[in-house]
């Protein structure tokens, strides 16, 4: 009866963003009802890719969770570029999400879930191989990010092949999420993947409608969001920087972080860090490759170029991880430090 309501509650609330939309209604309104419609359709996203993973077996469940729940951002993202045609700044917006999207995933998803499961359960255990792997990956999308700002920093003629460079790093960095995919899910023994619940409460047939709905629903939801972002930003006064760098991860990335919180309060560490974790390397390896390819498709190209405090912020994260994971323990206090983190990186963004 719960799954019910909620698919009803989605497709009103989806209906109402669109009457809200296509109906001329205030701006700022369409945008806080895309906001939270999105959220929920977050959820029941990750809701049926995790039961249509107990389905499928659990080495696979958190990485369908992460895939797809990282769906509505990847669309917000892309979206925003294609408005940028007309409103420039938005660009930024969209590329600060990227960003925005891996450091919500390593420090304030992983931080709420250590803390809450910490404050419950004491110290967790989790396969400490398979969060270092993830780990490893993310240092080497944060270095493959980096190399374009800092060829730009070295002379005005460099920056000129800032966008092939770009296409050539994008390339590698799909190449190499491709192999990773393909270890974890075949290769990997069971020390490298999350363990799955088992017993789901959905058929696998329900499982693939609601996936499908979702998504369909998803990307009505996201261009009204993205068509009511610019008055938005100017009405409220939030920055556009902080707009990408923390509103749009939190809306885009609100399914893992749920679900990879939830499996922490009942002690289910591999599999809840597992979602964080792969969530955030897919962004990074996947999500920001095809952005920067799906620019190119619809004709307004971008670079893997960002502010210089949005890779200080990411460099922090791949310097903190690895202390984090690496022993493959987690308590209440790591939890606090992490969001502390994410916090002072957060107040930065908002001035």
């Amino acid at each position: 009866m719960t799954e019910k309501l909620l698919l009803v509650f989605g497709g009103l609330a989806t209906a109402l963003v669109l009457a809200l939309n296509f109906g001329g209604g205030p701006e700022t309104s369409v945008f806080v009802a895309a906001a939270l419609t999105l959220v929920l359709l977050a959820y029941l996203l990750g809701e049926a890719t995790h039961q249509l993973g107990e389905h499928v077996g659990g080495r696979i469940a958190g990485f369908l969770n992460a895939t797809l729940g990282n769906l509505p951002e990847l669309v917000v993202v892309v979206l925003l570029i294609h408005e940028a045609k007309q409103t420039p700044e938005l660009i930024d917006v969209a590329k600060a999400s990227l960003i925005g999207s891996v450091l919500g995933n390593v420090l304030f998803v992983l931080g709420l879930a250590f803390l809450l499961g910490g404050l419950k359960h004491g110290t967790q255990k989790f396969r400490a191989t398979f969060a270092s792997l993830n780990s490893i990956m993310l240092v080497l999308a944060v270095a493959a990010i980096a190399v374009p700002d800092l060829i730009s920093f070295q002379s005005k003629e460099a920056a000129e092949h800032l966008g092939p460079l770009s296409v050539a790093i994008a390339i590698v960095l799909f190449v190499v999420y491709l192999a990773s995919t393909y270890y974890f899910l075949k290769d990997g023994d069971a020390e490298h993947a999350p363990d799955g619940e088992h017993g789901a409460r959905w058929s696998k047939g329900f499982c693939i409608g609601v996936l499908l709905a979702s998504a369909i629903a998803v990307g009505f939801v996201s261009e009204s969001l993205v068509g009511a972002m610019e008055h938005t930003i100017q009405s409220v006064g939030i920055s556009a920087s902080f707009m990408g760098f923390i509103l749009v991860p939190v809306v885009g990335n609100i399914a893992e972080h749920l679900v990879a919180v939830q499996l922490a309060w009942r002690n289910k560490m591999d599999f809840g860090v597992g979602i964080a974790l792969t969530s955030s390397v897919q962004v990074a390896l996947f999500v920001v490759p095809v952005a920067l390819f799906l620019s190119h498709a619809i004709g307004n190209p971008i670079t893997l170029t960002f502010e210089p405090r949005q890779l200080l912020a990411l460099a922090l994260a791949a310097i903190v991880l690895p202390n984090v994971v690496g022993d493959g323990e987690s308590t209440w206090i790591e939890g606090l430090q992490l969001l502390a983190l994410y916090a002072l990186i957060a107040i930065g963004f908002w001035w």
